[in-house]
């Protein structure tokens, strides 16, 4: 999987304690290998705990706080699959708030799993194309990916990369 759109690009992945590990760290490689700057924007400060499936698993280094985040300083918004993540980043003004900014911009978003029930919580999202539970590819919607479950082959990182050529192509035409 080639994703050339990546190369040198800041990458928000927004998280909160309890985000699915296994999902995380493929994009993790994922995104290092295409060269791109991976940032985690994260509820806590310090670090945060991934969950493994069955327990807490390892735990990782936020960049920044949603506190403090801004979308003007990211290039893609990813926000991974856990469902006890979601449910601390439904209740997390700023994480609203960050989000809403990368929609309101047509920047490029990723929602997988139970992020996608993220958009129910911002108005002018409610209405826009998403992935629902009986969805198993990539359902794109201008900026917007998402997924009803993360796929292990990240068929929804390529959505991404494909989403990001045509704003690159737009932004060049205007």
């Amino acid at each position: 999987m080639k994703l050339s759109n990546f190369s040198g690009k800041t990458i928000a992945i927004m998280v909160a304690s309890g985000f699915d590990e296994t999902g995380f760290i493929a994009i993790q490689r994922a995104m290092m290998n295409a060269g791109a700057k991976l940032r985690i924007v994260s509820r806590e400060a310090g670090l945060t705990n991934a969950w493994n499936g069955t327990g807490w698993g390892m735990s990782y280094p936020a960049d920044s706080t949603l506190s403090t985040a801004l979308a003007i300083d990211y290039d893609v918004l990813i926000v991974p699959t856990g469902n006890r993540h979601v449910e601390s980043l439904k209740n997390e003004v700023h994480a609203m708030r960050v989000l809403r900014a990368f929609l309101r911009e047509d920047m490029p978003v990723l929602l997988q799993g139970d992020a996608v029930a993220l958009l129910s919580l911002i108005d002018e999202a409610a209405e826009r194309t998403k992935a629902g539970s009986d969805n198993s590819a990539p359902v794109i919607d201008r900026n917007l990916v998402t997924i009803s479950a993360g796929s292990e082959q990240l068929e929804e990182l390529s959505a991404l990369n494909g989403v990001m050529a045509i704003a690159e192509a737009e932004i060049r035409a205007a």
